[in-house]
């Protein structure tokens, strides 16, 4: 999450996107009806147990080349497009490709990684590797598009820090990175984007609007729950009886921008259409300033995403694939990683 892919700025009343809050999701309990990722149809169970499905997998309030080297098919890594790919196919590919003679094909994508998973024949996956943020890590997981993480493989998997790996479950993929959601907003605004609260103050609600991530829609509803602070945290959105209210919340937000990817985002605030936004602050403090007038704020408590990277169902090079997961957990290619970053 995360990242950004190219694609054009996309904007919609806030109604519009009522249908996609009730897309078929799992039961609370963890159980999986047969369409269980956000690309399934739009009929189903309420938009509560959507809620409930996104709280199962998201991250709560927080304080290469193609050709193949020797002759051998080169190793297929899924990640997030925008600058996260840009950033790590300067920092990340080339080590990994000297160091073990292996090449790397990078395969860049956003919200339609798990539908080109699913939509694969089993024993012949679109990649290798893929990252995955908490909702597509849970809804890869339901179903079956994971192989398991055997860790008798790993050499680096005691420098994951505790908290990640107690975060979520880790036996078919393993916390790497992640970053904290920030707001965008322009400099001349005469307001504190110290909280998300802000978001439902009257400069906001009488500005041209506010631009939200649509392809992972579940952290702009951890924004307003952290918003509502009718509990601690973001535990709204654990919630069930408080599902209509985060909705009912964030559907009075002035929502005029649904974006796709960083790009969008962005060019929505140069043709006009918003003054805020929610975004990832990775991806912003990478390219703001490239951009005139416009600054970001991240409040001090916060809603974020964490990758675990997972092995792809039916991949004939699950041994190469493990070892670039813990490749990935190595210390010093987390600080060459890292200086890449904003």
């Amino acid at each position: 999450m995360a990242a950004g892919p190219p694609r054009d700025a996309e904007t919609a009343a806030t109604e519009s996107k009522r249908a996609q809050f009730t897309d078929p999701a799992p039961d609370t309990d963890g159980n999986a009806d047969a369409d269980t990722d956000p690309d399934a149809g739009a009929s189903g169970p309420s938009r509560r147990r959507l809620l409930s499905a996104a709280a199962a997998g998201s991250v709560t309030a927080l304080a290469g080349c193609t050709g193949a080297i020797g002759g051998e098919a080169p190793l297929r890594v899924s990640i997030w497009s925008g600058n996260y790919a840009d950033r790590f196919e300067e920092s990340v590919v080339p080590r990994y490709e000297a160091e073990h003679d292996v090449d790397v094909e990078i395969h860049r994508g956003w919200d339609e990684i798990l539908t080109d998973i699913r939509s694969a024949p089993a024993d012949d996956p679109p990649f290798d590797v893929t990252v995955a943020e908490g909702n597509f890590y849970y809804y890869g997981r339901q179903a079956d598009l994971f192989e398991p993480i055997r860790t008798e493989n790993l050499e680096n998997d005691d420098e994951i820090i505790d908290f990640y790996r107690e975060m979520r479950d880790t036996e078919y993929g393993l916390p790497v990175d992640g970053a904290p959601c920030t707001i965008i907003h322009r400099e001349d605004m005469d307001l504190e984007f110290d909280s998300w609260s802000a978001l439902a103050a009257d400069a906001v609600q009488e500005s041209a609007g506010i631009g939200v991530d649509t392809g992972f829609w579940w952290y702009p509803l951890y924004a307003t729950a952290i918003a509502m602070d009718d509990e601690p945290g973001a535990d709204e959105m654990h919630d069930p009886a408080m599902h209509d209210d985060v909705l009912e919340t964030f559907e009075g937000f002035n929502v005029s921008s649904w974006a796709s990817s960083g790009e969008d985002i962005w060019q929505a605030f140069d043709n006009g259409v918003i003054d805020v936004a929610q975004w990832y602050y990775d991806q912003t403090a990478y390219d703001i300033d490239d951009y005139d007038g416009l600054t970001h704020t991240m409040p001090e408590q916060t809603t974020g995403w964490l990758n675990n990277w997972s092995v792809v169902r039916g991949t004939d090079k699950r041994d190469e694939a493990e070892g670039f997961i813990d490749f990935l957990l190595d210390a010093d290619v987390q600080s060459a990683w890292a200086e890449h970053a904003p």
